[in-house]
């Protein structure tokens, strides 16, 4: 696999992470680019639910697993395609899970991409460790954050963890920042406000932007449907798509010093 730009998405547990990688993979896909979509989290894989794919087991091949390929310009790897009953619970320990993540990586049949978009589970934990091990030359990570103080303390570690492993920062993005009152119409903060710009500006990072709460974007991750195709004019998108556009110029400036991510392993 060769990728032009590699974009790791981290933060705490229920920011909105897997939502977002989703949306700005399937965005980008629409922008002709060629997206791959490696969902990173061993213990809850959810990107295929979000994506609408139903798995039937993965199919491997004599060399390597066969991403699946939800529309044009997209490929997803997840471990919820090889479970045939999704209510299974993952239990593994970490040599299994950095094996897992070095398969998915190296093995699955990725083809030339433009991007790829790397969905880690909360926390710097063993899949965080074996991503940024494996792939080599990334462009940068993204954090995401809501305005709560203990997401913003959780984006400070995660931030603190990305400069051990010497990947640069691109951005911080705050999610869930405030919603239009149905009834006054005025919108309304209920997490707090400003919390998000404050960490970035003290991390010495850039801040991407910040993304409203809608309940129907909600809805479309339930129903498997992407906001991005689903509710195109809705605020929520065009946020989204204007992150994506910063956010594709922020890789473009770390290409210039880092241009082809290719893996440090190949099986």
């Amino acid at each position: 696999m060769k990728a032009q730009k590699t974009l790791i998405i981290a933060g705490k547990g229920g920011v909105g992470k897997t939502t977002i990688a989703v949306n700005m993979a399937v965005l980008w896909a629409q922008e002709q680019w060629q997206v791959g979509l490696l969902d990173a989290d061993i213990h809850s894989p959810n990107i295929p639910r979000m994506l609408g794919i139903h798995p039937q087991g993965a199919e491997g091949l004599v060399e390597g697993i066969e991403p699946a390929s939800p529309m044009k310009g997209l490929k997803v790897v997840s471990l919820a395609l090889f479970l045939h009953n999704q209510d299974i619970s993952i239990t593994w320990r970490g040599p299994i899970k950095h094996g897992v993540i070095k398969q998915f990586i190296s093995d699955a049949h990725w083809g030339e991409l433009d991007c790829l978009i790397v969905d880690l589970p909360p926390g710097t934990g063993d899949e965080a460790m074996s991503a940024v091990h494996f792939l080599k030359g990334v462009i940068g990570a993204l954090i995401i954050t809501t305005p709560q103080a203990l997401s913003l303390l959780e984006a400070r570690r995660t931030a603190t963890f990305f400069r051990q492993h010497h990947v640069p920062i691109i951005g911080l993005v705050e999610n869930m920042v405030d919603f239009v009152c149905p009834h006054c119409e005025k919108p309304l903060a209920p997490f707090g406000e400003g919390g998000g710009e404050k960490v970035a500006e003290d991390l010495n990072i850039p801040f991407v932007g910040r993304i409203p709460i809608d309940p129907g974007a909600a809805a479309c991750a339930d129903n498997g449907e992407p906001f991005i195709i689903s509710l195109p004019q809705s605020i929520i998108a065009g946020t989204v798509r204007d992150i994506g556009r910063r956010c594709q110029t922020l890789m473009e400036q770390r290409g210039r010093l880092t241009l082809v991510t290719q893996l440090v392993y190949k099986g």
